[in-house]
């Protein structure tokens, strides 16, 4: 059968895409295509939390329906995700307590519940923190975290039960079009691959290929880091994520241990043309290749919440690059100066969370449904043309980081 539908990249978005496509009956029409292994670059390296709350509201539909889509992979193939739902403990001072009201008050209309506790309360919860560090805070008991490579791979399996076919090894040198209509890639084989449909799914590459076509997309690859320490007995294997929204830093746990992030306010970002195809041992910033000095300037800011981080040991640093865009949306859509070119990227730091919703939305506009949420903040071409590769805006992208509260 002919495969028409080409998905560039078989990391969380191109395989959630290939998974959703399979759902509404065009699993055998899909190729999904990935140069290496199937999630093995920034997907792998994400923190993965599930969370619900977000900033911005109309995150919140696409999150719910990763969730949906975990649980439709659980009931009909028995797919594990490593879902581990711990609910999320935002805590914060007086000054911050009525923004954390607020955002309750803004997810609690979309279904998502929350509690608010004493600061004693708090730490019945997270242990490890210290109680006089904040005055308020909220649980949300719904949030969650998943294992990323289980996630992704779920997705893959799933479509491949469902007729999609995955080729590895598949390096796609460019997206060919003519006469603004899509005609399929060549792979830098030299094999020509037609197709009527190209997603553009491949990640931090993902603007190389779609600048070649003049469609620059509006983001750039942001270090993303975070670090863990060794176990300890004040880390619940079943405690919360926790949020601090005020110094930007976000933990959950990890196995006895604890996983912790700060969103430091001088972020690396990379020239997406300089990345190498395998990231194993690709550095953002030579000069602190282990974020030890990103750690050091929010060390003093975390350690009031976390006093324990002076007596542990950090075990390891994880860093990768995540798609940042300037106004913190996504990139997802159709392109519409070419016909039958899609693209996902752009993920901001949850494109574990959003992945379900990123499919099912590349999936309604492909087969021509009615969108189930509203898709124009994540408009494509939204910033028309520029340059995005100019310092100016890559340094723009790094700073949607720094911004960075929720999950």
């Amino acid at each position: 059968m002919n495969r028409d539908i080409l998905i560039v990249g078989g990391g969380i978005f191109g395989a959630s895409i290939a998974y959703a496509l399979a759902r509404r009956g065009l699993g055998e029409r899909v190729l999904l295509l990935e140069r290496q292994q199937l999630a093995g670059a920034a997907t792998s390296r994400a923190a993965a939390l599930v969370t619900l709350v977000r900033d911005k509201p109309h995150f919140i539909p696409l999150v719910q329906e990763t969730r949906r889509a975990i649980e439709a992979m659980r009931a009909d193939f028995s797919e594990d995700v490593g879902l581990r739902q711990v609910g999320a403990l935002y805590a914060t001072s007086t000054a911050g307590a009525a923004e954390l009201d607020r955002l309750a008050a803004s997810c609690g209309e979309f279904g998502i519940v929350s509690e608010k506790l004493t600061p004693d309360e708090a730490i019945r919860h997270s242990p490890w923190l210290n109680p006089a560090a904040f005055d308020a805070a909220v649980l949300f008991p719904q949030e969650a975290y998943v294992e990323p490579y289980l996630l992704s791979t779920a997705y893959s399996r799933s479509a491949a039960h469902l007729g999609v076919r995955i080729r590895l090894a598949a390096d796609v040198r460019q997206i060919c079009c003519a006469n603004d209509r899509i005609s399929g890639v060549e792979l830098r084989s030299g094999e020509i691959l037609p197709a009527d449909i190209v997603i553009n799914a491949a990640g931090a590459w993902a603007g190389l290929l779609s600048a070649e076509l003049g469609v620059p997309l509006p983001m750039a690859p942001v270090r993303s880091q975070y670090w863990i320490t060794e176990p300890d007995a004040i880390f619940p294997r079943q405690g919360p994520i926790v949020l601090l929204p005020e110094i930007r830093a976000y933990a959950r746990p990890e196995i006895g241990a604890l996983l912790f992030g700060i969103r430091e306010s001088r972020t690396a970002v990379a020239d997406p043309r300089l990345l190498p195809a395998d990231l194993s041992g690709f550095v953002f910033d030579p000069s602190d290749p282990d974020g030890w000095e990103n750690l050091a300037d929010g060390a003093e800011q975390l350690r009031r919440y976390f006093p324990a981080i002076d007596r542990l040991g950090i075990a390891h640093y994880i860093t990768g690059p995540s798609n940042y865009t300037p106004d913190g949306n996504l990139v997802v859509g159709a392109v519409d100066r070419i016909a039958g070119l899609f693209v996902a990227a752009g993920c901001n730091g949850a494109g574990i969370a959003v992945s379900g919703g990123v499919g099912r939305l590349i999936a309604e506009q492909i087969t021509g449904q009615a969108c189930f949420v509203d898709a124009a903040p994540h408009r494509v071409e939204r910033h028309g043309l520029f340059d995005p590769f100019a310092p100016e805006f890559l340094n723009l992208c790094a700073a949607a980081r720094s911004r960075k509260t929720s999950g």
